[in-house]
């Protein structure tokens, strides 16, 4: 007996499809796929500068004795930059640490009613870290700094551009939801893990 074959029209990499989308929430999607992509591309780009900024210095400081001066600045602003961006990227994938005790005994529509007042707690609590960030702006504008390319300042920019990512992918999502809730339709959700 020949195992099963898989159709060879099946395309496995091809992204998902939501053939119950209209015209508004295809548009959504896109522009989020988009700015996902981009997200995508800066956090690995940061990522390898840090790991060959951390390789560098280590080889060098152990074949030569000589250490990279500017190794911890890059070292900390890149680990902030992966963590805001990647929270970002995280809401643009829908990866979020996710406790489903209540949503897996609700109906689909109703944890689409869930979903969504989730998405408006969240843009709430993610303004007020946007604040903050302003804030700590505000502040590092007073104090002097060294004339080098990573200060605090720049570092602190960091958290208001993040939060304003997460809450962009968190709108673009709730526009989606809430324009199937306005079409009575149910969107197609993720495996969930049972975990």
């Amino acid at each position: 007996m020949e195992p099963p074959t898989r159709p060879s029209h099946v395309d496995l990499k091809a992204p998902p499809s939501f053939p119950d989308d209209s015209a508004m929430s295809s548009r959504l999607r896109r522009i989020d796929r988009h700015l996902g992509t981009v997200e995508q591309i800066v956090l690995v780009s940061i990522l390898a500068i840090v790991v060959l900024t951390a390789a560098g210095h280590a080889i060098l400081d152990r074949l030569i004795d000589y250490q990279i001066p500017f190794k911890d600045r890059v070292i900390r602003g890149g680990t902030f930059a992966i963590a805001m961006l990647g929270g970002a990227f995280a809401t643009h994938q829908t990866r979020h640490l996710a406790m489903d005790l209540i949503s897996r005994r609700l109906s689909p529509r109703a944890r689409l009613f869930l979903k969504v007042a989730l998405a408006l707690f969240t843009i709430g609590i993610v303004t007020l870290l946007v604040r903050a960030g302003l804030h700590t702006i505000t502040v590092e504008e007073t104090v002097p700094h060294e004339d080098t390319f990573i200060t605090p300042l720049k570092i602190a920019w960091l958290i208001p551009i993040g939060g304003i990512l997460i809450i962009t992918h968190t709108v673009l999502h709730t526009l989606i939801d809430l324009d199937y809730i306005a079409r009575r339709k149910t969107p197609p959700e993720r495996m969930r893990s049972g975990h």
